[in-house]
């Protein structure tokens, strides 16, 4: 015997075993759902990543400008202004690289 059936022969059989058992081959159900705010559409979360970004911005800017004092503190051998310098580069990029870890994590929320 042939025991292999089409996949047409397979659904009807289950349809009409459905409508046997359950009385009925399809279940309307209407569901209420609530709509959720789209947070592009709240102002907090755009202008908090908007700040993050640009004050990440801003310590990027002064990382540079600190890296620059720096070099010019190598020239001139003085050992304060050196470890001063070094302090500020290390402080800032410290800093950008915090809020670009934040940003990044704000991804796909906004």
């Amino acid at each position: 015997e042939n025991f292999e059936a089409s996949a047409a022969d397979v659904r009807k059989r289950v349809k009409d075993y459905s409508t046997k058992v359950y009385k009925r081959s399809h279940d309307t159900l209407t569901e209420l759902r609530t709509a959720y705010i789209c947070q592009r559409e709240n102002s907090f979360y755009i202008d908090t990543v908007k700040s993050f970004r640009d004050r990440r911005y801003e310590y990027k800017g002064l990382t540079k400008k600190w890296g620059g004092k720096l070099k010019d503190a190598d020239k001139s051998g003085d050992a304060a202004a050196q470890k001063e310098c070094k302090n500020f580069v290390v402080l800032y990029d410290s800093l950008q690289l915090a809020h670009k870890c934040i940003l990044n994590s704000f991804y796909g929320y906004v």
